[in-house]
């Protein structure tokens, strides 16, 4: 009787172990199918340079990715070379015929939770990071089942750079403050629209390097900002007339610090659109969406 039944134990032992293998072990062509219907994506900034890198991203930067049809809402992806790697597999439905929509934006928002989404930009941009954190690049696609999502982002706000020179040697601008403008806006990702909202702020722009600055605003109509000199000047400049700026674009405004005693109230001063950054392509008004 021992012996049945230690056989009968060992049987079942046998067949656990072979369960456990079978459920282990996946078979290559249900990998592929797993393969297949991941869905896989690319990154890449447009034409011009929107960081450090030609490709437009660093390795490690994180975007949100966002498959509202497929039930994905904020996911994070992170950059790899060309590659953008969701933290969460996105997958096609099973049998997916009909195409899906896709959206992707940069800086990450942990708190964003739908396509249409209350944004701000920092009033104190005096550091990178915080000029960074300003800069809304975001993509929207329509994509058929199984293809590769190709994510090519677009700037959403306005920069505005400011190169002084001066008539006095050694006289400098030790800031520069953008006033009266509103930081808040609700943000369609599908269009890149911006609905203006909140109170307004003054921004304080990012020192890039001798008399040089740059601020990112929201789009809306603008004319004036405070130059602050080594010597201790406020200086004011105007455009007049308010200039409305338009999403996606970059402009510059050069200005001349006047000479110590000669400082009227108001300087008046113009923009001109300008390349995003050195090398790059102008980009006039909303970017067109690649994919659609």
């Amino acid at each position: 009787m021992k012996k049945y039944v230690l056989a009968i134990t060992l049987g079942i032992v046998a067949l656990g172990l072979s369960s456990c293998r079978r459920d282990a072990t996946t078979p290559a062509e249900v990998k592929e199918e797993l393969r297949a219907r991941t869905v896989v994506f690319t990154v890449a900034g447009r034409s011009y340079e929107v960081k450090s890198t030609d490709g437009g991203f660093d390795g490690g930067d994180i975007i949100g990715i966002i498959a509202p049809d497929l039930g994905y809402i904020n996911v994070k992806g992170k950059v790899d070379g060309r590659a953008l790697l969701p933290e969460v597999p996105i997958r096609w439905e099973a049998g997916q015929t009909r195409f899906s929509e896709f959206f992707a934006y940069y800086p990450y928002d942990e708190g964003l939770n739908s396509t249409t989404s209350k944004m701000s930009i920092p009033s104190d941009q005096s550091t990178e990071e915080a000029f960074l954190a300003a800069d809304l690049r975001t993509a929207h696609v329509n994509a058929e089942p199984l293809t590769t999502v190709d994510f090519v982002l677009g700037h959403r706000f306005s920069r505005i750079n400011f190169v002084l020179s001066s008539k006095v040697g050694g006289e400098a601008a030790e800031k520069v403050v953008l006033k009266d403008l509103l930081t808040e806006a609700t943000v369609d990702l599908s269009t890149g629209g911006t609905a203006l909202s909140g109170s307004k702020a003054d921004i304080s722009a990012l020192k890039q390097g001798d008399n040089r600055f740059a601020a990112i605003v929201l789009p809306q109509p603008y004319m004036e900002v405070i130059v602050t000199t080594n010597k201790g000047r406020d200086i004011k400049y105007t455009t007049y007339t308010p200039v409305t700026l338009e999403g996606g674009c970059a402009y510059e405004a050069r200005l001349v610090i006047p000479e110590t005693g000669h400082s009227p109230s108001e300087i008046g001063f113009t923009l001109s659109i300008i390349d995003w950054e050195n090398g790059g392509t102008v980009s006039y008004g909303e970017p067109k969406e690649e994919g659609l």
